[in-house]
This record gives structure tokens, C-alpha cells and sequence, in this order.
């Protein structure tokens, strides 16, 4: 199950008439993942959903020196990773403001753990996966994220909780 972490603005896109297929569609998505079975995984899901993946890195630094030149609109962090791993990665993107989305994709047991995990600095995800979440999972938390995103994109704080399918919110 994944954790989403909600703006205060964030409502049902699918109840809004917003279909995710638009929504993450021709979207440009950098895969960091120490494991090139997960890269390619990870790769061929966010393929599914009619993203484009631009890049591939193998831990935090390559992803760091790949950000600017790619500027993908999603970056999708493994958290345990050599070198650099992601929560380390999440501080420097974070402090250097990219506009992307970031979200964490675990294999760690507890994902909803994970979205309690910040970086040094406070920061946290836009989201959190298990690896072993499905295609729609990640369908409909990314859809909630870029909506969310998208309508309140001057909004800093996080904060409420609801259900939704899929999906859990955390704030």
C-alpha cells in the first residue's frame, strides 16, 4: 500500500473529471535504484501509464548530476542505496528547489513508516511505494500528487488525511 502525502487543497481528481491516464501522460520520469531488475520494473510501469522515463541512475549522486540536464518532472527514489542513498538525495533535491515530484519506492516492510522518514533538513516525499505495489497504485497516488500539485502549487504545508482506493494519505 502507499502512503501519500497530501496538500491541503488535494481532493479526489477522479471525482474532479480527471482522468489519470491525462494526467500522467507524456509526464518525464528519472528511475533511481541500486537494482537494475527494479530500475527496469519501475521503468516498465511508469511506461505503462504512458510516462516517459528519461533516465536511470543507480544511486543518489548519479541522480543528483542527471536532475538539471533531464529536468524530469518525476523522480522516483530507492531509499537504501550505496553511494548516496535516497533520503540523503531527497535533502539536496529539495534544498536545491526542484519543481519535481519526488517519491520514494521501497522494499523496506513498512511503508507507511517511511513516510515519516524525513531528510536532514525536514524534508519528505511527495509519496511513498512499496515495491511491490501495483500499476494502478501507482496510477492513482501519482495522479492525486500532480492534481494536488497543480492546484496548489504555492502551498508549503501538509496536512489532513482521507482514504481513498488504493491509496492511503498521510499528513
Amino acid at each position: 500500500m502507499a502512503v501519500r502525502l497530501s496538500f491541503a487543497s488535494d481532493r479526489n481528481p477522479q471525482a474532479r473529471g480527471i482522468d489519470r491516464q491525462s494526467a500522467l501522460l507524456g509526464r518525464r520520469v528519472l528511475v533511481v535504484d541500486d537494482s537494475a531488475s527494479q530500475r527496469r520494473r519501475m521503468s516498465d510501469i511508469y511506461e505503462s501509464l504512458g510516462m516517459q522515463v528519461v533516465g536511470e541512475a543507480t544511486n543518489g549522486l548519479e541522480c543528483l548530476a542527471m536532475v538539471d540536464r533531464l529536468q524530469p518532472d518525476i523522480i522516483s527514489l530507492d531509499v537504501i542505496m550505496p553511494v548516496m542513498h535516497g533520503v540523503e538525495t531527497l535533502a539536496y533535491l529539495r534544498e536545491k528547489k526542484t519543481r519535481s515530484v519526488i517519491v520514494y519506492v521501497s522494499a523496506l516492510g513498512a511503508v507507511e513508516a517511511m513516510s515519516d522518514v524525513k531528510s536532514p533538513g525536514g524534508h519528505l516525499p511527495d509519496a511513498v511505494f512499496s515495491k511491490k505495489d501495483t500499476r494502478e497504485t501507482f496510477a492513482d497516488v501519482l495522479t492525486a500528487v500532480i492534481v494536488g500539485e497543480d492546484d496548489s502549487a504555492s502551498q508549503s504545508t501538509r496536512q489532513g488525511s482521507e482514504d481513498q482506493p488504493s491509496a492511503t494519505r498521510a499528513g
